[in-house]
Parts: structure tokens; sequence; C-alpha cells
């Protein structure tokens, strides 16, 4: 079907919106100054840190706002006003004509229904197709969407399906109706590089094949850059800048946005010299001020002047359609965030001694019992998460783990402190070997070793202050008495850049970022030799993830800790990394120094994941390797490649009858497990694989 809507009409347009909220606490001034149209066809990206109100603009567009709220403004689709709608209306509206994607899939997908029942709801709820009808759409939008064997992923619960394939599910919902504005609020922060990659590559698909208009709000700035026509950005509520993509990346004229844009990890030059990291001080202006005659961002713009101070900037042009709130739009450059630093690594002729020894690490789920007890034939083998692992960690050196979900990242990072035990293999601490389990270690084993989790927020107690985590942790790990823990935790909380004030809120009086650094300092205060570091970035800003990038090096610079980073960030663990251990399916696929690892020849996962990274330049040629599917998870031994089932680069039968033999690399310790050569690899890096998408094995 032809769509007739003409493209230079928009079709959602959000007037000098304003949201209110009014608690019991104060009044929330979650939006000030909101404007942006969006036309047929057309991705809007809508960035800015956590707290600028981004969520709920794209709330207050579905008309999802509580009752005690004050809208102020125009919120239009298709010339009507969504804020003074009716409610059945609205209820009609929603659904079939605006819907919306949801940052959690797993949360928006009713647990005790199967997938294809709920999407057949939502045809029937808007629609005059009957049930058979609705079963025979329901198939071919999952179809649309890269969902293989659509009669049988509708079975299921979503529970049994992966994150990628539950979003997959919640945008078919979404699409159900071809909706003319579809929302979809921070849709793959909680995938892993290789499906957001896919997922990403179905909204570009989508924006051409359904002409809708598309809102993306996200604060992934590599993931805007992939899909965004033009982006806005947001901070304390207010647009802040506004325009086509390239020219928001590329000549930036606005203090913040080319903050942000500075934040983000860049790869190494030629020579191999990295700049360090970039960090906006400071934290967005909080919504509980009202504001004023004054720009919101003065208090952390490194231009920031007395007219700045005294006059409150409105968004104005800067010609092509380019618009930016500041006073001296002229003078943004990137210079102004300070000169760039490149970071020196101290060379040392002998190779650190190792803090970490990991050798034949083994960790199985489970155990193969008989099926009635003690007779009858076998049950199931158990899951096989790590197999036969092999690392180290030297002395004030990082090991970066990456690989997709489920390929046994995080059962590394517990079996080495301790929270699982693991099935076999050996641990070693600076020569001394460690017990399968925390509770059998010693007390100075597990004060050398500590562990960041990847979501502070259920890292610590809800019901006290913060105070109590790390003091505890002084009292119990450092051995200081209440007077000392007392004084230290003042200086932990200085040394991860917190008022020592914060010692006395409760964690959900802080952000995100700042429940982070009291983790961290939690972490610090037993001087440990080792710290584990799960995924304690992904969930954060790109501007409070430089911050702890940051705060975590200086930390290592002057106290010589290790660090096991694990995170499915390419562009962080290029950053922080010194060696870099990529798992698949609970084998090693590629270990060896960050730079051999991370550059051809490697292993053809590596090469998959670094071709799905999003990098933040909209010019970037996205690259043609993907992965359709997700890590299978074994409970047999693989007879050949652990990797055959999904590689773009097999070679034939050997693949999946013979176990890759170990290569070595361009450099000493460099460890490539795959049956082709060096020197083909390299080749191939060049060119696209003949099969870029491959199918997973069934479990």
């Amino acid at each position: 079907m032809i769509d007739a809507r003409p493209v230079d009409v928009p079709v959602a347009e959000v007037r000098d919106l304003a949201v209110t909220f009014f608690t019991p606490r104060g009044t929330v001034r979650a939006v000030r100054d909101v404007s942006f149209e969006i036309r047929p066809g057309e991705v809007l990206g809508l960035v800015g840190e956590s707290g600028c109100g981004k969520s709920t603009v794209a709330f207050a567009m579905m008309g999802y706002l509580p009752g005690i709220t004050r809208v102020d403004g125009d919120i239009l689709f298709e010339g009507a006003d969504v804020s003074t709608m009716p409610a059945a209306e609205l209820q009609d509206l929603r659904g079939s004509r605006i819907a919306m994607v949801y940052q959690d899939p797993a949360t928006a997908l009713n647990p005790t229904m199967r997938v294809g029942p709920q999407l057949e709801e939502v045809l029937k709820r808007h629609t005059d197709l009957n049930s058979e009808q609705s079963r025979e759409r329901t198939a071919e939008l999952f179809e649309s969407v890269g969902l293989a064997d659509p009669t049988r992923i509708g079975r299921r619960y979503p529970h049994q399906l992966s994150g990628g394939m539950q979003q997959r599910v919640v945008i078919a919902m979404a699409l159900a109706c071809d909706p003319h504005l579809l929302i979809m609020d921070e849709p793959t922060t909680g995938l892993d590089v290789t499906t957001e990659a896919t997922i990403l590559d179905l909204v570009i698909e989508l924006k051409d094949r359904v002409s809708a208009a598309i809102l993306f709000v996200s604060h992934n700035l590599g993931v805007i850059a992939r899909v965004a026509d033009r982006v806005t950005v947001m901070y304390a509520g207010q647009t802040v800048e506004h325009g086509l993509a390239r020219d928001i990346f590329k000549s930036p004229r606005h203090p913040y946005t080319s903050g942000l844009i500075s934040c983000v990890p860049q790869p190494p030059t030629d020579e191999g010299q990295g700049d360090r990291l970039t960090s906006i001080p400071g934290a967005v202006y909080t919504a509980q001020e009202e504001g004023g005659e004054s720009c919101l961002f003065a208090l952390r713009c490194p231009i920031a002047q007395e007219s700045c101070n005294n006059q409150a900037p409105s968004m104005a042009s800067t010609g092509d359609g380019h618009f930016a709130r500041c006073l001296f739009p002229d003078d943004v450059a990137p210079e102004i965030w300070g000169e760039s630093q490149i970071r020196v690594e101290e060379l040392t002729d002998e190779e650190p001694e190792p803090v970490l020894e990991a050798r034949g690490l083994r960790r199985f789920y489970g155990r193969q019992r008989k099926r009635y007890g003690f007779f009858g034939p076998k049950g199931r083998p158990p899951v096989r998460a790590l197999v036969d692992i092999d690392f180290d960690i030297g002395s004030g050196r990082t090991l970066g783990v990456v690989g997709e979900s489920g390929s046994g990242k995080t059962t590394a990072a517990r079996a080495v402190v301790g929270l699982v035990p693991r099935s076999s293999g050996d641990l070693q601490l600076e020569g001394d070997d460690l017990a399968r389990s925390v509770e059998d270690r010693t007390g100075d084993q597990r004060a050398a070793m500590r562990m960041v989790f990847q979501n502070p927020t259920a890292s610590l107690n809800p019901r006290l202050p913060v105070r109590h985590a790390i003091i505890r942790s002084l009292r119990k790990l450092a051995g200081l008495s209440k007077s000392e823990s007392e004084d230290r935790a003042v200086e932990l909380m200085e040394a991860v850049g917190l008022d020592p004030t914060y010692l006395d809120r409760h964690p959900v009086e802080l952000s995100g970022g700042e429940q982070q650094r009291v983790a961290l300092a939690g972490a610090f205060s037993a001087n440990p030799t080792l710290i584990v570091a799960d995924e304690a970035v992904s969930a954060l800003d790109v501007s409070v993830q430089a911050q702890v990038l940051n705060l975590l090096e200086e930390h290592q610079r002057e106290t010589g800790t290790s660090y096991m980073f694990i995170t499915h960030d390419l562009g962080v663990v290029r950053y922080v990394s010194d060696d870099i251990l990529v798992l698949y399916a609970g084998h090693v696929a590629e270990y060896g120094p960050a730079e051999a690892v991370l550059n051809t020849p490697s292993h053809p996962y590596t090469e998959a994941l670094l071709s799905a990274a999003p990098v933040p330049d909209p010019d970037a040629e996205p690259a043609h390797i993907r992965l359709e599917g997700s890590v299978p998870t074994l409970r047999s031994a693989f007879k050949g490649c652990f990797f055959a089932g999904r590689c773009p680069r097999k070679v034939g039968d050997v693949c999946d009858s013979t176990p890759p033999s170990r290569l070595e690399g361009t450099e000493e310790g460099h460890d490539v497990y795959c049956h082709i050569p060096l020197a083909e690899l390299t080749e191939m890096a060049s060119t696209p694989p003949e099969r870029d998408v491959a199918s997973t094995p069934a479990d």
C-alpha cells in the first residue's frame, strides 16, 4: 500500500512543552521548554543525560503522564492536541496510530501469556480482523522483524526468548496497526552489541519500509549517529541544540553537546596513542530548582561569562536549520573542554608479576542424574557455562572480558571472587591457592578481591544511608576502628568525587552515577589487590561514564590495583584494557594484548563484535557482519568449533567436526582459536563475508 501522507507535513509537533510534577517532596520541573517536529519517514534522535527529561517527553507524547501533573505547551499529533484529548479517544489512538517501544522488553510483555496471543490481542483491539486473520497477521509481523519460524516463536512465553527476541516481539506489537508515529525509549540499552546492531538495522529498515515518524530516545551517541536523521539535545528539561545529525556531531554549537561528544572513548592513533577522556564536571541542574534568568548550564560550562548568569538564552538559529540555546555559539569548539591529554603508560622491560592466575577454569550448572532418581535413562546433562578457561591478570593491569550475553563473562567473574564455586580448575591470587567458595577463603583473600556490580541500586541497602556500606567494609575488611572508619570514609568519598555530606544520604537520593561512585568507594575501602567490575559503566550516561573510567584509571595509577573489567562496549574495553579475553559459549575465542586482539588478524567472533559496535560518527560506513540468534546454551560438548553454528567465515566440515587449534598471533601471548590461518584471516578482514547471517544451533 502506498503511503499518501505528504512528507513535508509533520506527523508530530511538540511546541514549548513544559511538564511539572507535584509530589509530596516538592515540585519537580521534569520538562521546562522543549520543541521539535518529526516528519514521515524520519528518525529524530533525542539525547541527553539521565534526569534531563527525555523519557518524560516520550510519555507525554503518549498521554501516559499521571494525574497530579501540569502540562503546558502543545503536543500535536496530525494536528490534534494529545494533552487535551478525551481519554477514550486517546485510548483508541495508542497502539493504532501511535505506538511505543519500551526500554525493558521483559516488563513490557505479560509473563503469563504466550507472545503470539499477546500480539493477537492488539490486533483484535484495534482492527476488524477475526481470530484466524489475527494469527496470520501475527506470523507476518514476527517474520517482518526478523524472527525465524514465527509460529514456534508465538507459542513461547517471554522468559523463553532472548533479550533481542523479546525486543523484536515488542517492535512487532508496536507495528501491528501500521502506526504513523513510533516512539522508541532506550530500546537497545540492555542489549549486547551484536543484538543492538541487528535492532538498529531493523529500525533503519522500518523507517524506509513503513514511512513512520520515529522518535528514538537514547543516551548512546553511537546509536544516535547510526539511526538518526536529525538530533535534539536536551539538558535540564530544555532543548539546547537541534539540527541535522551530521551537523550536531561534526560542528556542535552548544558547549553541552560538545562535552557529550568529547566524553566518548575514541580509538587510538596509528602510533598507538590515545587521549584521556574529557568529562563534564558536576551534575544535571536539579529539577527541583525553578531556574530563572540565567543559563541552566552556566555552572558546568567552560565558556560561561557574566551575562550567562544574568540572561536566559533562547533557541536561536545558527544557520541551515541548526539551532542552539547559547549566547556564544560561535565560541564552541572541542578545545573548550581542555587540551587533549595523551594517556601516558609507564613502560617497563620486565613482565608484570601476575596477581591472578586461572588455569582450566570450569563451571557447570546442574548435575546429570538418572531420570527416576537411581534408575532409568540419564537425565539432561549440566549446562557448560565455562569450559577450560585460562588467563592471567598482571599487577597494575586491566583484563577486559568481552562477549555477548550468555558467553560466560559474569560466570567467570563470580567464579573468580567465589560467589559461585568453580566446578574444576585452579585459581591463584599472588601465588596462593583460592578456595572454590568465598566463605572458605581467608579474611585477607576476601579483602584483597572486591567486586563492583552492574546495578549499584541493587548492591546498596535502600533502608540505610550509604555511610553504612562504606564503613562496614572498612571495619570488617580493613580492620579500622569506628573513628578511623569515619575519617577514612570521608577520604574515600572525596577520592571518588563526591561531597562527604553524601554519606548521610540514602541510595534513592543519589543518581545512578553517584550510586556507582559509592559502590566504587566501598570497593576501594580495603585497598584491594584486584577489583572485578561487572558491567560497571554500561547503564551510565557518557558524561558519568567518562568520570568513572577516569576515576578507575587514577586509582590504578596511584595504588597499582589490578582490574578484571567486564563489558559489552567495545569502545570502553579498548580504552581501559591492557589485555582482552574474548569469550563465546563458555570457551576462549581469543586472548592477548588489547591492541593485538582489536586489530587484524582476529578471530571471526571478535571481528563480528567489532563490526557491530556503533561509533559516534554519522559518516561511518556500517559494517556488513551481523550475527543472528543468540549464544547457544549447550549441555553437551561441541564436536567441532564452538562458533561454527554462527560463524560468517566458516570454511567447511572441519569446523563442525574438529575443535580448533590454538594459533599464535602477531604478538607474544596472543592466542586465536580458529581453523583459518592468520594470513587468511587478515585477507578476509578486508572483504565482507559471503555468509553474513548465520542461524543459531538448537540448544
